[in-house]
């Protein structure tokens, strides 16, 4: 039986007629049309599960309710006011967490045959219907006015593409899985390899929700997002398990994550599994309405490593040839403290973490301590560092986001494999000091971002930073100046 999609998924467009379509072409109206309410509906009994559902997701700020913008739990409605409802939420579906997610898929299932009659788009048309699929193009285009021995980007290297295709389903009412496909590659090389097309799942994970006595359980592959409000994080390729527990008005997340490969153990070749562990406890609350913290404890099993010249795999080391990595620390732990607070239309977000070092090479700091801050107006977006969130509503045209950031960070502050900025560089990794693999180690520097909503699920976004080696004492450089990258990509949702 054929699927229907949670966004009335189209056949895929060739390239030709997708850029045929105007990309400033502003819809009528960005808010759906529904039909005149049929005076057939009948209303839904008092005591239906439908209005705690509903109360739940105007609470998270999902929907805002109907007529007035106010949803009144105490006035039983109709299942034609229960639909618009519904329809409201469905458009904010990416936005909400797994949860309410679930709750959306209950909602729309109970109301598919309204939502049909009413003309709106539904997750689910049939009871067997529990298998959606979206997309994501994606085209880019990067530069560099590199300094400190750095190579500028050049030729196809500086545009790549990179192409998802996203399978989620329910497999019950209490268990969800979801499934990611990637290829990426560089323009203009189909017949070269990794650099053509290369393709892998980079998510695969299933979530059961009030299972074994906690509220969440997520076992899989999938990005980090267990720790901090994203100092600590990982665009792709993460395994691990994370739970989800509420303490009255705290929420406890835990995790164990895989974070990178490590070396042959000898008993075959190349990797042979034994990845280097993230492991981490964290509370999460409130201190008001406007303003949130977290605050854990991480522990690293990932070895640094490094060498004069910088281009070791991840930390900068001070020790080993200039062309040989040495082991510089043998694992870390430390704390973690963090902070969201909205600021009238904008938010700000800060993280400070304070690492200690086992076996750390002399000149090394053994407390290495790190922090970052974001300004944004994404106020209604997640908490979270621009990078791990959108800045706009990709369904919303003529939306309009920015991000202004800081960061500044020693030499070994983060765990190998976990650096929350490293998705933000730009550069080759041969590089004397490469920030694709030390963009958030031994780093200080400013970046800023800007996104718009060019059309109905097509979004613009310009990058920029600004990036110096925090301390030069510890590679033999001649300058701490890593020069200025940027960034703009243009990618379409479906």
């Amino acid at each position: 039986m054929k699927k229907v999609g949670r966004l009335g998924k189209m056949p895929v467009i060739p390239l030709a007629l997708l850029l045929s379509v105007p990309l400033f072409a502003t819809p009528a109206s960005s808010n759906p049309v529904y039909a005149a309410a049929p005076q057939s509906f009948s209303d839904v009994p008092a005591d239906h599960w439908a209005y705690a559902a509903v109360t739940q997701l105007a609470t998270a700020g999902i929907v805002d309710g109907y007529d007035d913008n106010s949803f009144r739990g105490d006035k039983t409605m109709s299942r034609y006011e229960f639909a618009i409802i519904v329809a409201k939420a469905m458009d904010k579906f990416d936005a909400a967490d797994d949860a309410n997610k679930q709750l959306i898929d209950k909602l729309s299932a109970e109301f598919a045959g309204e939502l049909n009659r009413l003309g709106a788009r539904v997750a689910k048309v049939e009871t067997k219907t529990n298998t959606w699929v979206s997309g994501e193009t994606r085209f880019r285009y990067l530069g560099n006015s590199p300094k400190a021995g750095g190579t500028k980007l050049h030729g196809s290297d500086s545009f790549d593409f990179r192409q998802r295709v996203k399978f989620q389903g329910t497999i019950n009412d209490h268990i969800s899985w979801i499934a990611r496909a990637q290829a990426t590659g560089k323009a203009g090389n189909y017949n070269n390899g990794a650099d053509g097309s290369s393709a892998s799942f980079d998510m695969f994970a299933v979530t059961a929700q009030n299972a074994i006595g906690l509220d969440k359980v997520r076992i899989g592959r999938f990005p980090y997002d267990s720790f901090s409000h994203g100092l600590f994080g990982k665009a792709i390729g993460v395994d691990g398990v994370r739970i989800d527990k509420n303490l009255g008005k705290l929420l406890f997340t835990g995790s164990v994550n895989n974070v990178r490969g490590n070396t042959s153990q000898g008993t075959g070749t190349g990797d042979s599994g034994d990845a280097n562990t993230v492991t981490t406890a964290q509370f999460t609350g409130k201190a008001g309405a406007a303003v949130g913290w977290k605050a854990g404890y991480y522990w690293s099993d990932a070895p640094g490593t490094g060498n004069l010249k910088g281009t070791g795999n991840t930390n900068t080391g001070i020790f080993g040839t200039n062309d040989t990595a040495a082991t510089i620390f043998t694992q870390s732990r430390g704390v973690s403290a963090g902070f969201d607070v909205k600021l009238g239309n904008t938010l700000l977000i800060g993280d400070y973490v304070a690492t200690t070092l086992d076996n750390a090479v002399a000149g090394l700091p053994s407390n290495p301590k790190g922090w970052s801050l974001e300004l944004t107006n994404a106020t209604k977006a997640p908490p979270v560092f621009y990078g791990g969130k959108y800045l706009v509503d990709a369904k919303k045209v003529r939306d309009f986001g920015w991000s202004v950031s800081y960061r500044s960070i020693d030499a070994g502050a983060i765990p190998n494999g976990a650096g929350g900025f490293d998705a933000q560089a730009i550069s080759y990794a041969s590089d004397p000091y490469s920030t694709i693999t030390k963009g958030t180690d031994n780093i200080k520097g400013l970046f800023v971002a800007l996104q718009t909503t060019i059309s109905k699920n097509v979004v613009w976004t310009i990058e920029g930073q600004d990036l110096k080696i925090k301390n030069r004492g510890l590679t033999n450089l001649s300058a701490a100046d890593l020069g200025k990258t940027y960034m703009t990509k243009l990618e379409f949702f479906y």
